[in-house]
């Protein structure tokens, strides 16, 4: 008996996968398979016909996309994350550490993760895949000295996850094979599941929230392709004698007064027709307001302060600054963490990992203005904590040789075991006769 089908193996498979592995095991034994029953079910499981909330609205990972605040949320965090350098790093033995250039590794992180996929666009895909769904992979491609050759980005609902023993085991789409979890880099969100492995889909968690932007959205879609008036009635003295004309009547209406390239188009009625609104302004509905409540709903969800989605309302000269500063800090530091652990267990070598680990260069997300970094830059140098050197790199500058790997702190700065002496000294009387004892 195969692992994949030891009965004590406990299972954190995709529903979509589940279902296709029964089928397949169906048609294997000749079982009779209802094919529209069949066709239904893993049309609703790959979130086309399924997942609806009690808006009405079906909320997946393409609707919750077409929605501008996941959108831009998403594409913030996943852009910022992948547009940092991650470096590896090695302590030395006599203290501090030392940057690792030559690592096969580096090159997948940094330059091209697979020959189908850049660095930036993988781990790109990799952030906004467990942003909304919870959990990202990525099979490790071993090359022949065993070391990583490639980073092959697998969708969840082609990934089902298995454990056994403490271990966790992985198959995907197409692939007979079954992999280790020391072969998959495996990107968890929150996890709040019984075996404690699987991270939590926000699409799942905040259906009603997003089901509740979605549906604002499509009824501001439909408002403007309803020509931007308000719904109404057409009035008439006289009685129709069959459906045909008020059919009629309706469609041209809408023929000619709808959509919103007829806005502002004067109606011409007949026949005793008259028009009579029904429905409340959109801002008496609060339909602004929803939208708007909606976006900060979304923002809270992944952490994201509102200049982030172009959302200046509340954004000031004076605070748009220190909100850059905590969403780097608040939203981008934890996930920063989350991967350089995955990476260094998963990336390095058994020998490598206690004294290796991989850190991303956070000094361009930090930067302030020009004024605030040359303050910065000066108090460091004034205390002996940056070189010149340190800073020209900083600042992407070429060293100016050995001189500038130098430190200098004030003169008038002191150790505070020696400030005792140095008031002793200064209250020792002077030598020779005082000017006033001199007559």
């Amino acid at each position: 008996m195969s692992f994949w089908s030891n009965p004590f193996a406990r299972s954190t498979a995709t529903p979509l996968l589940a279902a296709v592995s029964a089928e397949r095991e169906a048609r294997t034994t000749g079982a009779t398979i209802d094919t529209q029953e069949s066709n239904a079910r893993l049309i609703a499981l790959l979130g086309m016909g399924s997942q609806t909330s009690s808006a009405g609205v079906v909320v997946n990972e393409r609707t919750a996309l077409s929605f501008a605040a996941v959108w831009a949320c998403v594409l913030a965090i996943s852009q910022d994350i992948a547009a940092l350098p991650c470096q590896l790093y090695r302590d030395i033995p006599s203290g501090g550490k030392e940057k690792v250039y030559g690592h096969p590794a580096s090159r997948l992180l940094n330059l091209q993760a697979s020959p189908l996929q850049n660095a930036m666009p993988h781990r790109m895909a990799m952030m906004a895949t467990v942003l909304l769904h919870g959990n990202a992979y990525a099979l490790i491609d071993e090359g022949p000295r065993y070391r990583p050759d490639a980073l092959l980005y697998k969708h969840p609902r082609q990934t089902e996850v298995r454990e056994s023993n403490g271990r966790l085991y992985y198959r995907f789409w197409g692939d007979p094979r079954t992999y280790q979890d020391y072969q998959v880099i495996h990107l968890r969100g929150l996890v709040l599941d019984e075996n404690g492995i699987m991270g939590l889909s926000v699409l799942a968690a905040h259906r009603e929230n997003l089901g509740t932007g979605l549906a604002a959205q499509r009824a501001g879609a439909q408002f403007y392709a309803n020509g931007a008036r308000l719904s109404g009635v057409l009035e008439t003295p006289n009685t129709f004698k069959d459906g045909t004309a008020s059919a009629r009547i309706r469609a041209d209406w809408q023929a000619i007064y709808g959509g919103t390239e007829n806005a502002g188009k004067v109606a011409v009625l007949e026949n005793g027709l008259t028009f009579k609104s029904v429905s409340m302004p959109p801002a008496d509905a609060q339909f602004l307001e929803t939208r708007k409540f909606t976006r900060q709903e979304v923002c809270s969800i992944f952490r994201v302060p509102l200049h982030k989605i172009q959302d200046l309302e509340r954004s000031t000269n004076n605070n748009i600054e220190q909100q850059g500063l905590d969403y780097t800090t608040n939203t981008l530091q934890p996930w920063l963490v989350n991967i350089e652990q995955e990476y260094r267990l998963k990336l390095l070598r058994d020998s490598e990992v206690e004294t290796h680990y991989w850190r991303h260069n956070l000094n361009a997300l930090l930067r302030a203005d020009a004024s605030a970094r040359a303050t910065f830059y000066g108090k460091m140098t004034d205390i002996g904590v940056m070189s010149i050197n340190e800073v020209r790199e900083l600042e992407d500058m070429n060293g100016i040789g050995a001189e500038g790997d130098r430190r200098f702190v004030q003169v008038n700065r002191m150790p505070l075991d020696k400030v005792d002496e140095v008031i002793s000294k200064n209250s020792k009387p002077a030598t020779g006769t005082p000017p006033d004892e001199q007559a």
